[in-house]
């Protein structure tokens, strides 16, 4: 040892040359090595002299990794130097459970690194049901990005669907969708269809694996699958106006107008929360009303959608007749009369006066679109509404004359022919525009007219089933019912229903929630003042407020993205702005009444090094939390949902007050036995205030800084001297000097602190070595290159020849490139 101290030191202070060679390997030989499969790394691997545990240091390690990581402009040196100090902290300490995600989300980023066989058996021993999907997903995209063919990633799915798909029903799910779509390209649909029905029974809100079923077995999926899935859609995300208007039509269609009611009606309340200020789409209320009118508990709602509707100042002929029609269900006659003759009288002044102004061109387009009202919806309502069909006709005329392509035209004037006897003259129409609910229906009637009864009933049936709770089909029951026969719809609404209810027990159609009412955060951390050298964390829980599961996934309410901006005021005013920022996806479902819990790390990157950089400044920090945040038109971040408020937490720092007492003790606690937890806060003090002299060495402190004469000498003899932090003879001081280390990040070396930090390149534990290397590469000096190349090719431990060899290529040229990966070195099994 004390041969290389002197030869390092030359090395490192004079210049020389000195030239290695260096054993080349290639990535594929290390990954063709065989490996244990109760080992992370292959079995091959050299093994280390040099076994330590420290639970401090491996922290330290991780702390010193995870800030690499999420540093803003990390690349892939940054990425290769923090998969050293993760391997290194799993080396101290292989019991950590924080380790393993983040060796395995770094190892997943760095494409330019072939670490397949290590991201793999880290996706087997992570991957649970509380895994972070997010984590593991990039793992899986890193492996099939590195596959050349999809057969190739055909079989990885399978591998990993044996291997780790038991372990996660989500992830599972995912696996499973890729397989299933990988299958359907070749084609192999029978096998496609098998992996698909696994992924949606696994995971019913995968959207990806539903689509592609019912693409490749559209045929074979039973309609109350449709309707489930359109209501966990809705459940995913409560204002996805889509999904809501496609579960309410899906029941409409499936003639469950108990349900569609009530679907229809949460569509309406979405519809007006997020357009406040439109008038509803008619797109919903005409549906609404329709599932109204053939339910028998809601129709008298048809009275209120119209009302409602009236208020707006619009008018909708088709509207006013369902309320009409709905009246005289009710038993209303004399309202019916009302609502229809009003509805009679205000349609014809609408399409007298639309008709002329469209001739004229005074035409008022909101006028229009408020009171448009067409010759087509006329004949309609003379046809099924207030049957006259002398009118009618009249009505259809006139729209076909000026329509002669429309389908919904040529219908209705096939329709008033056949009412008003013309049968003849209907039918070349029929045979041009046929196929929709109302030629068929005309088609029905003659039909019966020439006798071919068994034919007319069919037709009925076909007429009905387009569209079941129209007044067309109303028409048509009552003439099936005539020839002594009953529509009996094709699927059992009582059997549909009684599936829902299986599934969603009482709560089929949800009871819509505003977003704000559905979610809560809070904030919060341990304490609200924090001394200096204290760590501090924060939790994030995001409470589940509705009688409905929460689904945490890219299209639900909320996706699991966070982002936390510190903004640090006081003796100092420091914004750091999404210094936390990333995506937590460890559950799909936080039940009602739930809570979702996260943990952030907030005494980390930026915030850390400011907090200790200055520790005589008082500094308050306010922390904002952002939920899946989004930037504004004016540049502002804020949350996906707008109407949720960005949570905050304040906490202090009160800056250390210096005394000559409370340095005194802390360089005698240097020399003397004591804590190593005493001497590693101490290092963190001297360091710090040496930052902060070094800050204000060259302009005015904003705040009162005690600097007495000598003190700087003083806090660096602490470090240099032969007992103090860096250079303590006693073999169990290994973990101060590396905590010192890593606090001397940042600090400008003098020459006694260089040398002291150089001295360091010898000790005999190797996470000083490993420290020491990094810090010189911070203020590296003339010899550097050559104390790197002689670490690379000598040092007993991996981690140090991998960083040495890592730092060469990075600072001096030429590849950067360990022909040993740090990562292919562990035998010892997943702890």
């Amino acid at each position: 040892m004390q041969g290389r101290l002197s030869f390092l030191s030359l090395l490192l202070f004079l210049s020389g040359s000195f030239c290695v060679s260096v054993r080349a390997f290639t990535s594929e030989s290390i990954l063709r090595t065989q490996t244990n499969p109760g080992s992370v790394f292959p079995s091959g691997a050299m093994p280390n002299a040099d076994t330590l545990f420290s639970a401090s240091v491996g922290k330290l390690f991780y702390e010193i990794a995870y800030d690499l990581a999420a540093s803003e402009d990390a690349g892939a040196y940054e990425v290769e130097q923090a998969i050293i100090f993760i391997r290194a902290a799993m080396e101290l300490d292989g019991n950590n459970p924080s380790f393993r995600p983040l060796l395995l989300d770094l190892a997943s980023r760095n494409k330019e690194r072939d670490y397949s066989s290590l991201v793999y058996l880290l996706l087997t021993d992570y991957v649970d049901e509380f895994a972070d999907l997010e984590i593991a997903e990039k793992g899986i995209e890193y492996l099939l990005a590195r596959q050349e063919t999809p057969e190739e990633r055909e079989k990885l799915l399978e591998q990993m669907l044996g291997n780790i798909a038991n372990n996660n029903s989500v992830l599972g799910s995912e696996l499973a969708t890729m397989l299933g779509i990988l299958k359907a390209e070749k084609p192999d649909l029978k096998a496609a269809e098998f992996y698909l029905v696994q992924a949606y029974k696994n995971n019913r809100y995968n959207k990806h694996a539903f689509v592609k079923l019912d693409e490749i077995s559209h045929e074979q999926i039973e309609p109350i699958l449709y309707l489930e899935h359109f209501r966990l859609a809705l459940r995913e995300n409560p204002v996805d106006l889509e999904a809501a208007i496609a579960f309410a039509l899906h029941a409409e269609q499936l003639q469950l107008y108990d349900v569609a009611a009530v679907a229809y009606q949460y569509c309406a309340e979405l519809y007006s929360y997020l357009y406040p200020t439109e008038i509803l789409s008619s797109r919903i209320y005409i549906p609404w009303a329709i599932s109204c009118y053939n339910s028998q508990k809601n129709r008298s709602k048809c009275l209120e959608i119209a009302e409602q509707i009236r208020r707006t100042g619009k008018f909708d002929l088709r509207l006013e007749a369902i309320a009409g029609r709905a009246a005289i269900k009710l038993g209303n006659d004399e309202l019916a009369t009302q609502i229809l003759q009003n509805a009679e009288q205000k349609a014809g002044q609408l399409v007298t006066r639309n008709q002329q102004q469209v001739a004229d061109g005074s035409a008022d387009s909101q006028t229009v679109r408020l009171q448009q009202v067409d010759a087509t919806q006329m004949a309609w309502f003379y046809s099924f509404v207030v049957p006259l069909p002398e009118t009618a006709l009249m009505w259809a005329n006139n729209a076909f004359s000026s329509q002669q392509n429309s389908v919904a035209a040529a219908s209705i004037m096939a329709y008033a022919l056949v009412i008003n006897q013309e049968y003849e003259t209907a039918k070349p129409l029929l045979k041009k525009f046929g196929g929709n609910q109302i030629s068929d229906l005309a088609l029905a009637r003659i039909q019966l007219i020439e006798g071919k009864n068994d034919t007319a009933i069919k037709t009925l049936r076909d007429s009905i089933a387009r569209d079941p709770g129209s007044f067309a089909a109303e028409w048509a029951k009552d003439i099936l019912s005539r020839q002594g026969q009953k529509y009996v719809p094709p699927i059992k609404p009582e059997s549909v229903l009684d599936g829902l209810e299986k599934s969603f027990g009482g709560n089929i159609v949800p009871v819509f929630t505003r977003p704000e009412q559905i979610i809560s955060i809070e904030f919060s951390v341990p304490a609200r003042e924090f001394p200096y050298g204290s760590s501090f964390d924060g939790l994030v829980t995001v409470a589940n407020n509705s009688s409905e599961p929460l689904v945490i996934s890219d299209g639900g309410l909320f996706t699991g993205g966070i982002r936390i901006d510190a903004d640090i005021v006081g003796d100092l005013n420091v914004k750091i702005p999404a210094f936390v920022s990333k995506r937590v996806r460890t559950t799909l479902l936080v039940g009602p009444g739930r809570n979702m819990l996260i943990p952030v790390k907030l005494f980390a990157g930026e915030l850390k090094k400011t907090l200790t950089s200055y520790p005589q400044a008082t500094l308050d920090i306010q922390f904002t939390l952002f939920l899946d945040p989004v930037r504004t038109d004016d540049g502002k971040i804020t949350n996906k949902l707008t109407y949720i408020t960005p949570a905050q937490v304040h906490v202090r720092r009160p800056g250390i007050r210096l005394t000559s007492r409370l340095l005194s003790d802390r360089l005698n606690n240097l020399v003397l036995p004591g804590r190593i937890e005493d001497k590693i806060q101490t290092a963190e003090l001297f360091t710090g205030l040496l930052k902060e002299q070094y800050a204000f060495s060259s302009r005015m402190s904003p705040y009162n800084i005690t600097n007495a004469d000598g003190m700087t000498d003083l806090l660096k003899t602490g470090l240099s001297h032969q007992n103090g932090l860096l250079l303590n003879p006693g073999r169990n001081q290994w973990e101060v000097k590396v905590h010192t280390l890593a606090d001397m990040r940042s600090l400008p070396l003098d020459y006694n602190l260089m040398s002291a930090v150089s001295e360091t390149l010898n000790n005999d534990r190797w996470p000083v070595r490993l420290m020491a290397l990094y810090l010189l590469a911070e203020n590296r000096q003339s010899g550097f290159e050559k104390v790197l190349e002689w670490v690379a090719r000598n040092d007993s431990n991996q981690s140090v020849r991998d960083m040495a060899f890592l730092l060469k290529g990075a600072l001096f040229g030429g590849s950067s490139r360990n022909p040993a990966p740090a990562v292919e070195k562990f035998n010892e099994p997943i702890g």
